[in-house]
């Protein structure tokens, strides 16, 4: 879910794949064992708020 994100930041993904990188986080939270609640939760908070860390940045700052 991370790297699908990173991709959509970096422009490599289209950020229309979105929902389907939260939808991924979901199945495999649910595959690791958690909770049918805990994962709805998880997939809740990242549709969310998620958008900002999917999204090409306007600006890139970096430390000298």
């Amino acid at each position: 879910h991370d790297a699908l994100y990173q991709l959509m930041r970096e422009g490599l993904l289209p950020y229309t794949f979105r929902k389907q990188a939260d939808e991924e986080l979901h199945r495999v939270c649910l595959e690791d064992g958690m909770s049918k609640l805990r994962a709805w939760w998880v997939y809740q908070g990242v549709r969310f708020g998620g958008g900002p860390s999917a999204s090409i940045p306007d600006k890139i700052e970096v430390a000298p």
